[in-house]
């Protein structure tokens, strides 16, 4: 077992850190490794930093918490230390870095100082390959606009026109053209109906828009899993998953492990994987969502 005092700084680089491939924990292990984590949150958590906009390990303790997938979500956590921490290849056991951090807590400062640099680099990680990635390939999602519309592109791909179209109409129906957070009714929908019915018109329960006149907005079908999460890169002459993406969509099956079914394909264009809500209300808190008018 490595000396505390002798750890090696955790890398400034993450490269080569892989998430490893799903297998359930052995019962002992699974408990050994929550007692472990545990531990660890409760030593770290109250001395934490704020690193970035967010403290670090908070976000890991309500991974943990979060995600379904809990025995991925350890087994990537311990793999994560033991690279970063003690500069080992993966492969070699989850066993051996638990019996290592077993004692941490009467490590020296120097050595409590690294484990918790590794925890910060852990954070870092997640939001690096997971968070702001959802975010960043949420603004290239395809938008819908009028030059599009007669495109003979085919109905079954991905993100056309007419696809989009039809998500935005089958979520305004669902939502009852309303934002789904603060309950306006669509502004445009309003007008339309206004110009057919005048003073009597409508909401799609009947009730009278009258009184909401002063409190409508424009709304906008947002995806909650963007387009190009899912899109493949040409890597000598064969269509793949960039690395970064097949890391984002194995923390993803972490929380869902069915939700890259849900939205394979043609399904991310579904009513599942889109919500209805204000142009404000996307713009200041939405942002890591795509949008379509």
């Amino acid at each position: 077992m490595a000396n505390p005092l002798q750890l090696r700084r955790h890398r400034s680089s993450l490269e080569g850190v892989i998430i490893p491939l799903s297998q359930p924990l052995k019962l002992k292990e699974r408990d050994l490794a929550i007692q472990i984590f545990d531990e660890i949150i409760l030593h770290f958590e109250s001395s934490q930093e704020t690193k970035g906009g967010y403290k670090p390990v908070t976000l890991i303790s309500l991974m943990k918490n979060e995600v379904s997938e809990k025995d991925e979500f350890l087994s990537l956590f311990f793999a994560f230390i033991q690279q970063d921490l003690l500069d080992e290849s993966r492969g070699i056991g989850l066993e051996h870095i638990l019996s290592h951090l077993a004692g941490f807590c009467s490590w020296s400062a120097e050595g409590k100082d690294a484990l918790d640099g590794s925890l910060v680099a852990f954070a870092k990680y997640l939001v690096d390959n997971f968070f702001l990635p959802l975010k960043a390939f949420a603004v290239k999602t395809p938008q819908p606009t009028p030059a599009l519309s007669h495109s003979k592109t085919p109905e079954t791909a991905i993100g056309t026109p007419q696809r989009v179209s039809n998500l935005r109409r089958d979520c305004l129906r669902r939502d009852r053209h309303r934002c789904v957070v603060t309950r306006k009714f669509d502004a445009q929908e309003a007008q339309n109906r206004y110009k057919k019915d005048g003073r009597n018109v409508k909401d799609d329960d009947g009730k009278s828009l009258l009184p909401e006149s002063e409190n409508m907005a424009y709304l906008e079908v947002a995806h909650i899993m963007p387009h190009s999460l899912m899109s493949l890169t040409s890597e000598e002459g064969e269509w793949r998953l960039a690395d970064s993406k097949q890391i984002a969509h194995r923390i993803l099956k972490m929380f869902n492990p069915s939700a890259i079914h849900l939205i394979n394909g043609v399904e991310i264009d579904r009513p599942i994987n889109a919500l209805t809500l204000t142009h404000d209300l996307y713009r200041t808190t939405f942002t890591s969502t795509s949008r379509h008018s």
